[in-house]
């Protein structure tokens, strides 16, 4: 999952100041050159002028406790990646108010269909079978990074995968980070999401593979 985090870091590069110039233009391929460059794999980081017609919406609640609502705006990345490991698919999303969501499904077969279900797990470990599902929300605060509450068990399911739209859902429990162990300690944690005219960003996979 290394390249994913260097294309991670690109898109935090990009989305720092959305300006629809030539300048733009210049870094979003060089970073992709150079990405290519170090991981021998062709890369698509998406069009830069396009952050400002993409949104998205997310209800994340956990226990009694709402963390994001569906009336936050929140820009929407969509992100596929295709190595050793398989397909992988994230979706990213971050608000001006310093709350960010990081949702990935990863060992995802190539031929897969819609809706397509990812397993959440403590280990966060590969089964053999099912694609793994991995989600992670933060929050900036004046003391710190907040987080909310872990799923350790649940499903993610992808239902639309295009251009235009890209839906999911979590159906799952889970706890801090402490409380992995201790299931009596989990609450109920439920997402819906949908990513409007999302940038799509690739690396290893064309994107028109990917979208059903």
């Amino acid at each position: 999952m290394k390249s994913l985090f260097i294309v991670l870091l690109a898109t935090a590069l990009c989305a720092c100041n959305p300006v629809k110039d030539s300048m733009q233009d210049a870094v979003t391929g060089t970073l992709e050159k150079a990405i290519e460059a170090k991981t021998g794999t062709q890369v698509d980081l998406g069009d830069i002028d396009a952050y400002a017609e993409t949104s998205g919406s997310v209800v994340l609640k956990a226990g009694e406790k709402e963390y994001l609502e569906k009336e936050e705006k929140l820009q929407a990345v969509a992100m596929f990646q295709k190595d050793k490991e398989g397909l992988s698919i994230s979706f990213q999303f971050s608000g001006e108010s310093g709350k960010s969501l990081v949702l990935i499904a990863s060992h995802i077969p190539e031929n897969f269909t819609l809706p397509l279900s990812a397993k959440f797990a403590v280990s966060n470990s590969y089964d053999g079978a099912n694609p793994v599902a991995t989600l992670l929300f933060m929050q900036a605060a004046e003391n710190g990074m907040l987080s909310a509450p872990i799923p350790y068990e649940g499903t993610l399911t992808i239902s639309s995968l295009t251009e235009k739209e890209m839906t999911f859902t979590v159906d799952a429990k889970g706890g801090l980070p402490n409380e992995a162990d201790s299931p009596s300690a989990w609450k109920p944690i439920v997402v819906t999401g949908v990513l409007k005219s999302p940038i799509i960003q690739s690396l290893g996979i064309d994107k028109q593979k990917v979208l059903r």
